[in-house]
């Protein structure tokens, strides 16, 4: 039996085990968080519920940090990946040296100054200059352009992770893409939570109300706060790279001997936690563990930039976790053997297929899917009329409200059209050529 034909009382229950601090409903916890005055309020308010207050938000605490413990032994739910520690260096990703073994898993620096001086400099006004500007560097005309080329990436991704499965609950899809459009479009975190941004009509509020009417009780509090943290990281970087350069956050996080501090960031500021727990649910895995949710989402992220460097995508990339002054091909082969040592222990400490498959999901749905080889074609390509077919069946018709639209064009009329410091703009190379002759004469 598969975990996608788990029966519907397996479905149905909780699947994060780990309990957070905060014990009221998901809703209750929304409204706390709308009723913040700052984007430093709402980062101090999401880790309050998340740890409690006696948390010394150092190197230990779990909002922001991963300090990991390599899980037990456990029965095998599913083979071990061909691709793996013993096969890695007969291929090119990530520079191809392959695995190097006791690769380091251990924060060298604390999260908290760093994220906390961007979000100073938010609240200072740093924000409010780059709210609604345009982050995904593809040309887009409109945020309608940016939200629903959004949407068409969800879709896609989940997908992947899910199959046939993957629109069983629109709502669970309506939480993806607002992981998803917060990477693309410079949403402020204050507008998320308060219900001022909407896509597609849904605001975080009417999402965290269906996933409550489906049963998800205290996952949906860990669902919240995993999409509010997004949110704060995703803001402090774009906040961050439009006053340095690109020189800043970042850099400070790659200047670690190792790549764990990077990688930490990297997964959460994409959500991969609050997405697993999405995964989990779907596939029925009943109680899964902390342990499972963060390596199965630090896995996905990094399969992710591993085949996206054997496309020659990555490369394009803003914020690399493997860049820094230190030798670029042993930062590569620490990320890559990162990824090679979670994989394998989830399948050794007995994680659950579909949690299995969420980590292993970047070396497919990269070569998949348009949102990457737009990367290096540095243009969209033109969405396809059964995914428009499909977007408008799953979310709607109109993408985003005028006053959101509003803002976009005003941001890049007063920048002469142009597009945000540091984007990639790299020209695509033969793989993506695909492409070009679908987007013809479009």
């Amino acid at each position: 039996m598969t975990q996608l034909s788990q029966p519907a009382q397996l479905r149905e229950a909780e699947v994060c085990i780990a309990q957070l601090h905060y014990r009221a409903s998901a809703g209750e916890a929304l409204a706390e968080l709308a009723g913040c005055a700052t984007t430093t309020e709402l980062l101090v308010t999401a880790h309050r519920m998340w740890c409690g207050p006696g948390c010394r938000s150092t190197e230990d605490c779990t909002f922001l940090h991963y300090p990991r413990t390599v899980p037990l032994p456990g029965l095998p739910q599913v083979h071990r990946s061909r691709y793996n520690k013993d096969t890695a260096e007969l291929y090119g990703l990530m520079g191809g040296a392959g695995y190097a073994v006791g690769t380091a898993q251990r924060h060298e620096t604390d999260l908290w100054p760093l994220l906390l001086e961007a979000m100073g400099r938010a609240d200072a006004g740093a924000g409010a200059a780059i709210d609604y500007t345009d982050w995904a560097r593809k040309g887009d005309r409109s945020a309608a352009e940016v939200a629903a080329y959004a949407c068409r990436d969800t879709l896609q991704w989940a997908a992947v992770w899910l199959g046939e499965e993957y629109a069983r609950v629109p709502a669970y899809l309506h939480y993806v893409a607002l992981s998803t459009v917060v990477d693309d479009l410079c949403v402020p975190p204050l507008d998320l939570v308060s219900g001022r941004f909407r896509l597609y009509g849904h605001s975080v509020g009417s999402v965290i109300a269906a996933l409550e009417g489906e049963g998800w009780r205290h996952d949906a509090v860990h669902a919240l706060l995993s999409l509010v943290r997004e949110s704060v990281y995703q803001y402090a970087e774009k906040v961050d790279h439009a006053a340095a350069g690109g020189a800043g956050l970042h850099a400070r996080l790659n200047d670690s001997a190792g790549v764990w501090d990077a990688c930490v960031y990297r997964m959460h500021s994409a959500n991969n936690y609050g997405c697993g727990v999405v995964v989990a649910r779907v596939c029925g895995t009943g109680p899964v563990t902390f342990g499972w949710l963060m390596d199965s989402g630090m896995a996905d992220a990094i399969s992710m930039d591993l085949a996206k460097s054997a496309l020659d995508v990555y490369r394009l990339d803003a914020h690399q976790p493997t860049a820094g002054p230190r030798p670029a091909g042993l930062r590569q082969q620490a990320y890559h053997s990162v990824y090679l040592d979670l994989i394998d222990d989830l399948v050794r400490s007995g994680a659950p297929e579909g949690l299995v498959h969420y980590g292993r999901a970047g070396l497919l749905y990269v070569q998949m899917m348009e949102r990457y080889h737009e990367r290096r074609l540095d243009h969209r390509v033109p969405l396809r009329p059964p995914m428009a077919a499909r977007l408008r069946e799953l979310f709607g018709e109109e993408p985003v409200e005028a006053s959101v639209g509003n803002r976009f064009r005003a941001h890049r009329d007063g920048a002469g059209g142009g597009r945000p410091l540091g984007g990639p703009t790299g020209l695509g190379t033969s793989a993506a050529r695909v492409f070009v002759a679908a987007g013809a004469g479009s």
